[in-house]
């Protein structure tokens, strides 16, 4: 399969999990998988259904309807795991005009979880490759499962269950490039194997130019295919006990002359006798990503301040289960976060750019390590009355002591 299909599945599967949770309903949920069904399969048009409660709930996605994506229910006489390309085919009565000239070519993808049948994909048109939509529609069974399961608890859409919406999101991104990542690393090596081949013997200035961008292309690819493995399946920590504050200096020392042109100054409010146990070389990776962030995110003359302590003041528990942690936490006051920036912040890719934040899989990669080792980690905008970091941004880790 060429790269480019396989990095569009990536992308369209990871936009599937970021728009569709956290859902509020089986149409919010339906309408997010016509549409993006309809845009990675490259269908002419695309009816996802969805089988509950005797009724058949279903979204009709086509480019050429002012209305797209359409939906419509209908009473069937079927229990879940009957749901088959001929019922879900028979809602379409109703929302295509042109039905039979539509289904002369259909490709069905159906929706299991645990080998149980919850709906599918009618992709109408001509479809070349149906077995790549394999992830996107273990995805899309993952999704209605867990639209499900909060029918039937509803407190897991209470507004306190933020967090744990969030990492189950983060979760199934993890799931997906684990098994991703390996499709996209093997043509994207022979690309820069054969570009390195090719410039052995290459004499022409711009010919090698040209093939010194394609593997120089190509290997960026392939680290960042890396990232995305290590934040799927990263190595299991090595704990040992070390005292943070120093380390924290140190790499706060050396950014500081990596971004000598932001002329930050640096406050520093560091308990030099914590002792913290846990893998050494993760927390140093935190602590870079978190200041490197701020760094980014500062204007010229800004103010980074840095705070380690011991507390046992845990976000969402009270302080009769709280028990004691280390808290790490980085302030800036930088351009601060907009609505989107801080419901995709820790989302791997997403890119916060504009406002000055990074790019790739740093606070992702910062989520992944700390749920390692049962710590957490949180975002939130600087309090206006704090003058020292106003509008800004402050990253709170927590690790257990």
């Amino acid at each position: 399969m060429p790269v480019t299909e396989s990095a569009n599945q990536s992308i369209a599967a990871l936009q599937l999990v970021q728009q569709a949770l956290p859902v509020s309903s089986a149409d919010a949920l339906l309408e997010c998988l016509a549409d993006s069904w309809l845009q990675s399969s490259g269908a002419a048009a695309c009816h996802v259904s969805l089988v509950s409660n005797q009724k058949l709930s279903s979204a009709f996605a086509d480019p050429a309807c002012s209305n797209d994506p359409r939906l419509s229910h209908e009473l069937i006489d079927a229990a879940p795991h009957e749901w088959s390309a001929t019922l879900a085919s028979s809602a379409l009565t109703l929302v295509v005009d042109s039905k039979s000239e539509m289904l002369t070519s259909v490709t069905v993808v159906p929706f299991e979880f645990d080998g149980q049948s919850l709906g599918g994909a009618l992709l109408l048109g001509d479809v070349e490759d149906s077995e790549a939509f394999s992830t996107l529609a273990t995805v899309s069974a993952q999704l209605i499962e867990q639209l499900r399961n909060a029918a039937a608890s509803p407190t897991q859409l209470e507004p306190a269950s933020e967090t744990r919406l969030r990492d189950l999101k983060l979760e199934a991104m993890a799931e997906f490039a684990a098994g991703a990542g390996h499709e996209i690393n093997n043509p994207v090596a022979t690309i820069a194997g054969r570009s390195a081949l090719l410039l052995k013997t290459e004499t022409d200035p711009e010919r090698r130019r040209i093939l010194e961008t394609i593997g120089g292309q190509a290997y960026r690819i392939r680290d960042m295919i890396g990232d995305a493995m290590t934040y799927a399946r990263p190595p299991e920590p090595v704990p040992e006990e070390f005292s943070p504050a120093a380390d924290i200096l140190q790499i706060s020392e050396s950014l500081q002359q990596q971004f000598a042109d932001k002329n930050a100054t640096f406050k520093s409010l560091l308990d030099e006798s914590i002792k913290l146990t846990a893998d050494r070389e993760q927390f140093r990776v935190i602590a870079s990503c978190l200041i490197k962030n701020s760094l980014e995110a500062i204007t010229t003359d800004g103010l980074i301040r840095l705070e380690l302590a011991q507390t046992t003041d845990i976000p969402g528990k009270d302080a009769e289960h709280s028990s004691p942690h280390i808290s790490f936490s980085v302030s800036d006051n930088g351009v601060g976060l907009s609505k989107t920036d801080r419901e995709h912040l820790f989302d791997p890719f997403y890119s916060g750019r504009q406002a000055g934040r990074g790019l790739g899989f740093g606070l992702s990669k910062c989520w992944q390590i700390l749920r390692l080792h049962g710590g957490t980690i949180e975002a939130v905008e600087t309090a206006e009355q704090d003058d020292d970091a106003r509008n800004g941004l402050t990253v709170t880790t927590m690790w257990p002591k």
